[in-house]
């Protein structure tokens, strides 16, 4: 049995307007991430009824209180690229402890640090930072900016390095 795939997109939808990522959907209702994105781009156009079932169980009231922190860390890398040092995004952001999240250590994060750096990053994302030793840190490191991503919040992405020298936000 299947479910028609616009009625699944559609709560799709509605669970990223309440602060879902793909992943987290995926990961609530124990599908793989593909099928997630497929639902959403229309690339199919019925859903399995027990994948359907589980999706559409997800309320958007209750979004995750942890995400998965690799768009966070490379939104702070590519901040770190164009120059702006922890403590100054730690500032904007009302953080502490910054560099032990662009380390890369943890795997999970609270959403709402998450948030506060994504703020953060869509405010500066467009004006170079003043360190030259950030920079310095992000080339010794190999972090690219924001443009080499696609999807930076997908974990299972490479960066484009061709695209690494455009300043457009790709987030």
């Amino acid at each position: 049995m299947s479910t028609l795939a616009s009625l699944v997109a559609r709560h799709l939808r509605t669970l990223q307007a309440g602060g879902w990522t793909q992943l987290d959907i995926a990961a609530a209702a124990r599908v793989d991430r593909r099928t997630v994105h497929n639902v959403l781009s229309g690339r199919v156009t019925t859903v399995h009824q027990r994948t359907a079932h589980a999706i559409l169980a997800l309320r958007p009231s209750r979004p995750p209180a942890r995400v998965p922190s690799t768009g966070t860390v490379r939104r702070l890398q590519a901040l770190a690229v164009m120059g702006w040092p922890t403590t100054h995004i730690g500032a904007l952001a009302g953080l502490t402890r910054v560099n032990d999240l662009m380390a890369g250590g943890l795997k999970r994060i609270p959403r709402a640090h998450a948030t506060a750096i994504d703020a953060v990053f869509r405010t500066l994302c467009d004006t170079d930072g003043p360190s030259q030793l950030s920079r310095s840190v992000a080339a010794r490191n190999g972090w690219v900016p924001a443009s080499a991503w696609d999807n930076i919040d997908d974990p299972n992405e490479t960066p484009n390095r061709q695209r690494s020298n455009r300043k457009a936000v790709s987030a």
